[in-house]
């Protein structure tokens, strides 16, 4: 991966476009305008790619399912294919029946996240009421009842928050997979940041974050770096480290009581084996 932009990441990308001749009033590549229906306590925001198709109905079918009777929403945010007419036509199909995509004109890549959540936090900004918000993957695995019994404890901050499985800011990698380019970020130390595969933030925050997006004209690739250095514009917010956001990474697919966020959940299988073990727990604790 070169240290800057390729311009071939960009090919596709296009500015959003006015629908129905209206004037467009993003600043991010947001096209979706859905709006939510009523107000959340938990919003979940999941980055899916366009061909993972498995993994979001994984999600419906597990920890995303129950939510009508719950206060919290999830939807998937997605970018641009490569032009693909069939897969753009299961997409739209898609949407139809689910109603949970957040569309972007960003193409699809690894190095446009940061687009992708700009567009995610600013659709959640204008469309969405809510207390807290989740930013998560598709190949986590989120507890959303466990989530928000944190998030209404007395000793849980319900403004200024910022949490997750949150590492201090180490020095840039100049060359690699996550690389960045002295002239995209000139300083020696990234700030605290939470890690992207899972982080939260308390409704407040959103918009604050949305506001500075003009600051820089390419935002920094890496998009939970990036969104520490907003942080760190802001001010008087720290990244708080929160030991239920955890790793998967190896051994087997095991569930633990006061996990809030599970990354990395490999296959559709181990999501689907978590879920029924959070829901078995549950299940006797109320018997109890």
């Amino acid at each position: 991966m070169n240290a800057s932009y390729d311009k071939a990441d960009f090919a596709s990308n296009s500015p959003p476009t006015p629908e129905g001749g209206d004037l467009v009033l993003h600043k991010t590549y947001l096209i979706s305008r859905s709006r939510c229906p009523r107000e959340y306590f938990l919003l979940i925001m999941v980055m899916s790619s366009p061909y993972n198709f498995k993994r979001r109905s994984a999600i419906r079918n597990t920890w995303a399912g129950g939510q009508s009777e719950e206060r919290w929403k999830t939807v998937f945010l997605v970018g641009q294919g490569e032009g693909d007419t069939a897969q753009n036509q299961r997409l739209a199909a898609e949407e139809e029946m689910h109603g949970d995509l957040i569309r972007g004109a960003q193409k699809e890549h690894y190095r446009n996240l940061t687009l992708k959540t700009q567009m995610g936090l600013e659709w959640a900004s204008k469309y969405c009421n809510f207390q807290f918000l989740v930013k998560a993957d598709d190949d986590v695995f989120v507890d959303p009842r466990t989530m928000m019994n944190h998030l209404k404890k007395p000793d849980t901050p319900k403004m200024n928050l910022y949490t997750g499985r949150c590492p201090q800011g180490g020095p840039p990698h100049r060359q690699g997979k996550y690389a960045v380019s002295w002239e995209e970020y000139k300083k020696t130390r990234y700030p605290s940041f939470c890690a992207g595969p899972a982080y939260v933030l308390s409704h407040d925050l959103v918009p604050r974050l949305v506001n500075l997006f003009n600051n820089v004209k390419n935002p920094l690739p890496l998009e939970d770096v990036y969104i520490g250095t907003l942080i760190e514009k802001i001010g008087g917010v720290d990244a708080v480290l929160h030991p239920g956001f955890r790793l998967l990474q190896y051994g087997p697919c095991k569930y633990r009581s006061d996990t809030l966020a599970y990354h990395v959940v490999k296959n559709e299988g181990c999501m689907i084996q978590l879920f029924n073990l959070a829901m078995k727990e549950r299940e006797e604790k109320q018997q109890h």
